[in-house]
C-alpha cells in the first residue's frame, strides 16, 4: 500500500482505501447471503487455512448465486484498471507519479514502476475473491468458465464496436476496449496465482512464522 501512495500525486491515493472497504464490503456481503440461505460457512474468515492443497471433494456445484460472484469479479477488476483514470482512453494514465523517482526519460523503467502501480489493486480485488472463493466452497476452474463465457459475450459485443473510421482516438479506443475484453481471461490466471501466492506463503519474522491473515 505504501508503494502505491509513493506513486501518487492526489485524489488516487485514496483509491487503495476505498477499494479496500469495498472488498471487506463484497466479502461480508457474500457471508450474510450465505447465511441467509440456509448455508453455514464451515468457519470463520479468520481461521480459515489458506493452503494449496485443498480438498477438491470440499467443492460444490455451481449455483446461480455463482454468476452473481464471477459478475463481480469481472467488474471489479475493470474497476481497479479505469478507477483513478478514463475508461474512454487508455492513455488517460498520467506520468507524473513517476517523476519523483526517475530524473531522465527512461521509458522501460517508467513502464515498469507504472505496471506495478496499475497491478496492486489487481492484488487487492484477487485477494479479496480468493476468500470469498474458499468460504463458499467454489471452484476455481468453475470460476474460469463462467468468467471466460462473461468475456466471450464482452469481446462480440465489443468487436462489433470497432471502428475503422473517424478519429485515430475513436480508433484506438475501440481498438484498446476489446484488446482489454481478450485479454482478461488469461491476465486472470496469472491474478489468480499471485493472490494463491500471497494468501498461502507465510513470513518468517525472528524464526517464528508469521502468516499474511495474522
Amino acid at each position: 500500500m505504501s508503494t502505491y501512495l509513493l506513486l501518487s500525486t492526489g485524489y488516487e491515493a485514496l483509491f487503495p482505501l476505498v477499494l479496500s472497504c469495498l472488498m471487506f464490503s463484497w466479502i461480508h456481503m457474500e457471508q450474510e447471503l450465505l447465511h441467509q440461505s440456509g448455508v453455514s460457512c464451515k468457519q470463520k474468515l479468520t481461521s480459515t487455512q489458506f493452503s494449496y492443497n485443498t480438498d477438491i471433494a470440499q467443492f460444490r456445484q455451481l449455483c446461480l448465486d455463482d454468476i452473481r460472484r464471477a459478475f463481480f469479479l469481472v467488474f471489479f477488476l475493470l474497476t481497479a484498471f479505469f478507477g483513478t483514470g478514463n475508461i474512454a482512453s487508455i492513455n488517460s494514465f498520467d506520468l507524473a507519479s513517476v517523476y519523483c523517482f526517475l530524473t531522465v526519460f527512461s521509458p522501460f523503467m517508467m513502464g515498469a514502476l507504472m505496471m506495478w502501480k496499475i497491478l496492486i489493486p489487481f492484488v487487492l480485488v484477487m485477494c479479496a475473491f480468493e476468500a470469498v472463493q474458499l468460504t463458499t466452497q467454489l471452484s476455481s476452474k468453475s470460476l474460469f468458465l463462467i468468467v471466460l463465457v462473461i468475456s466471450d459475450i464482452m469481446a462480440l459485443h465489443f468487436f462489433f464496436l470497432v471502428k475503422d473510421y473517424g478519429s485515430w482516438l475513436d480508433i484506438g479506443t475501440s481498438i484498446s476496449h476489446y484488446v482489454i475484453v481478450m485479454s482478461m481471461t488469461i491476465f486472470l490466471v496469472f491474478l489468480n496465482g499471485l493472490a494463491q501466492l500471497l494468501t498461502t506463503k507465510k513470513l518468517k519474522l525472528h524464526g517464528k512464522p508469521k502468516s499474511h491473515l495474522t
